[in-house]
């Protein structure tokens, strides 16, 4: 054979091979993509069904989201009172103005609140004063107030299309005195871990505002939760009662 001829035959082994490796690179691209797109499309699908497939609700205030088993039963009254209190971060409190221009009126405010931290539940709403908010200076005269709750605060009520007002979507209005939580105390411990455990922005408040811990006694429970008017609550049922 000559020279030429073995230089050529060379040339179309060497062709031959690279137009093998080639395929083989094409082969193996395509394998890497087929297998990336199947992985994708199990990690999406894993994905909705754990979205679609997942019950409860959460309740998203400040810079905290928390997930909460669904409600209860409407029939089963003290429960949802006892649930609605424990998944709140905040409610209506109206207490009676001393304020100049008002002083008489009704007066509803907006209030951080707790009952507890997340694992744990009491029934009494917690909450952070300090004496220069409008509230404090009502109670100072009277401490007599009224707060109320929804689960509109949670996404429950979106979910199933409910609006606020709808009897369908719960609430609960409680009457009783706000009172000071004892200084030191340990009740005054669990009220700040309860409070700031779920509202963590409180620990950063001003101290010159001279903040302190107070809590609702419950005199008096209404629940709505479905058609046919509110129901009322025996406070030693409501705090017998599970919120779970």
């Amino acid at each position: 054979m000559s020279k030429a001829a073995e230089a050529e035959g060379y040339d179309r082994l060497e062709e031959a091979y690279s137009r093998t490796k080639a395929a083989r690179a094409k082969r193996t691209k395509c394998i890497f993509i087929i297998g990336y797109v199947l992985v994708t499309l199990s990690f999406v699908a894993v994905f909705m069904t754990l979205y679609m497939g997942r019950r409860g609700v959460y309740v998203a205030s400040g810079a905290s989201k928390t997930y909460w088993p669904d409600p209860p039963p409407h029939d089963q009254v003290a429960k949802v009172a006892r649930y609605i209190v424990h998944i709140s971060e905040w409610g209506s409190i109206a207490t009676f103005s001393v304020a100049p221009m008002i002083e008489g009126f009704p007066f509803a405010n907006i209030l951080s609140l707790s009952d507890g931290p997340v694992e744990v539940s009491t029934g009494i709403p917690y909450m952070y004063l300090t004496p220069m908010d409008l509230t404090s200076h009502d109670l100072k005269n009277d401490t007599r107030a009224s707060l109320s709750m929804s689960e509109a605060q949670s996404d429950y009520c979106h979910k199933n299309k409910y609006d606020p007002e709808s009897p369908l979507c719960a609430r609960i209005l409680i009457t009783g005195h706000i009172v000071k939580v004892e200084e030191g105390s340990a009740e005054e411990a669990f009220a700040k871990n309860a409070l700031f455990s779920r509202h963590p922005e409180m620990s950063e408040w001003p101290q010159g505002h001279h903040w302190f811990f107070a809590k609702m006694n419950i005199s008096h429970i209404y629940v709505l939760d479905y058609f046919g008017g509110a129901s009322v609550v025996n406070v030693k049922d409501y705090f017998d009662a599970e919120p779970f």
